[in-house]
């Protein structure tokens, strides 16, 4: 799929292409300078940004676009991202970046158009009876979500990221009818489906393959298999914790932190104290290896209650998003 490119005010001579993984080192830096620039958490490697190119955006003609100074410097880019599967609903999601120097300059509201025109077609490709297109922002990154709301954009999901500092002693549930060990590859699979079952009536959340699983998640830079736990009921995995490491992070946070990126336990096993469980064997480990503090994202409407179990074990809200979203059907 190749989409028409956005269309810049011609004072600014700008030049766009899709990027390319040999952009990586340049878009990584730009993504940095506007985290600084906004004050929000995440800063990404070039090897991170690189996997980010490589998983999601597929393929990279159509889903991606770079805008370029007269000088060859990237000073914008844009993405949108749509996972493939069969279900009632899909989304896609649009991101745009644009450097701080380079703000309100023109470059915005093109390629926001850009990225709900490409999302838009992918969308009309699925199956699904209703389609989405959605972008998630930071509660400080006002001026993007004016631009969104501007095209009916509505705030549909609040989303906090939580932190729990691991200074202290980690509580130890007890465990009973089942049973919490390491992450081994033999695991990798078996939790995928973990993940399916887990996460079928979560809002937004659309099922992986095993490709799509091991690009995303097992071979992610940040995954820590260290971190990581499932839990074992009756010979197999009814439960997962996987965890993330992004070092990159810790200048602007002023610490070392590690993330559950993910934690799933299916629905006949709930109830038993196995998501605290994989939470807190978890933290341990982290604490372990030197880790100042344990990281969690939550929907804060999430249909398991997992904010609750969140609080429970000592974690607080840091920073919260949005996602913004608009419907498509029948267009």
């Amino acid at each position: 799929m190749v989409m028409n490119l956005p269309s810049f005010p011609s004072d600014l001579e700008l030049t766009c292409s899709p990027a390319q993984v040999a952009d990586a080192a340049e878009l990584s830096a730009l993504f940095n300078a506007i985290a600084d620039a906004d004050d929000t958490p995440e800063r990404l490697s070039e090897t991170s940004m690189e996997h980010e190119l490589e998983s999601y955006f597929d393929p990279l003609d159509g889903r991606t676009v770079v805008a370029r100074d007269d000088a060859g410097t990237i000073v914008g880019y844009a993405t949108v991202y749509s996972r493939r599967a069969e279900a009632d609903e899909m989304r896609a999601y649009i991101n745009v970046y644009v450097g701080p120097a380079w703000r309100d300059r023109g470059l915005e509201d093109p390629m926001i158009d850009w990225g709900i025109a490409v999302a838009t077609s992918v969308l009309r490709e699925a199956a699904a009876e209703r389609r989405y297109v959605c972008g998630w922002l930071y509660k400080k990154q006002e001026p993007m979500a004016a631009r969104f709301a501007a095209r009916g954009f509505t705030p549909v999901r609040h989303w906090w990221e939580m932190e729990c500092l691991l200074n202290g002693s980690t509580p130890s549930p007890q465990v009973k009818g089942f049973e919490i060990v390491p992450w081994a590859e033999e695991h990798d699979e078996p939790s995928r489906l973990v993940y399916n079952a887990a996460f079928a009536d979560h809002w937004g959340s659309t099922p992986m393959d095993a490709d799509q699983w091991q690009k995303q998640v097992i071979s992610s830079p940040g995954f820590r298999r260290d971190y990581s736990f499932v839990a074992l009921g009756g010979g197999e995995v009814v439960g997962y914790s996987a965890c993330e490491e992004y070092p990159e992070d810790w200048d602007a946070a002023g610490r070392s932190e590690a993330w559950i990126g993910g934690l799933g336990v299916v629905r006949e096993w709930r109830k038993r104290g196995i998501a605290t469980a994989l939470l807190t064997h978890s933290m341990q480990a982290m604490r372990e290896g030197d880790i100042e503090a344990a990281m969690i994202g939550v929907d804060s409407d999430s249909p398991s209650g997992a904010q609750h179990l969140y609080r429970d074990v000592g974690f607080i809200t840091k920073i919260t998003g949005t996602t913004w979203q608009l419907e498509v059907n029948g267009n």
